[in-house]
C-alpha cells in the first residue's frame, strides 16, 4: 500500500470532523458541510481506490483519471473563488451603507452642535 493511500484518508477524516464541528456550532451552513464532506469522501475514495478516478473520468469523456481529478480540483477552486468574490462584494456594499449612515448621522449632529 502506498503512503498517500494511508495519509490522505486520515487527513480527509480529520477535515470531515472539522466541518461537522463547524456545522454543529452553527458557524457554517448544512449545504457547505455537505459539499465539503462529499469532496473529502472523494479524496478518500480516490486515494484508496486510484482506479475509481478512471471510471469517473470515462463517464465524463476524459481519458485519464488524473486529468479528471485535476479538472474537478479546478472547478472546485473556481467555485470557491466565485463564492468569496460574492461575499466580498456584499461585504463592501454593507460597509458602504454603514459609512453613509454614520456620515449622515454625524452631519446632523454637527449641525445641531453649531446652533
Amino acid at each position: 500500500m502506498l503512503l498517500y493511500s494511508i495519509i490522505f484518508p486520515i487527513i480527509s477524516v480529520v477535515a470531515i470532523i472539522f466541518f461537522l464541528i463547524r456545522y454543529l456550532t452553527e458557524r457554517q451552513s448544512l449545504a457547505t458541510t455537505i459539499l465539503w464532506t462529499l469532496l473529502w469522501l472523494f479524496v478518500i475514495l480516490f486515494s484508496i481506490f486510484p482506479d475509481a478516478s478512471e471510471r469517473f473520468a470515462s463517464l465524463f469523456g476524459i481519458t485519464r483519471g488524473l486529468d479528471f481529478i485535476i479538472i474537478v480540483g479546478f472547478v472546485v477552486l473556481l467555485y470557491v473563488i466565485f463564492r468569496l468574490y460574492n461575499k466580498l462584494d456584499k461585504l463592501q456594499d454593507d460597509v458602504n451603507k454603514v459609512v453613509k449612515e454614520i456620515a449622515l448621522s454625524n452631519e446632523i449632529s454637527l449641525d445641531d452642535e453649531e446652533e
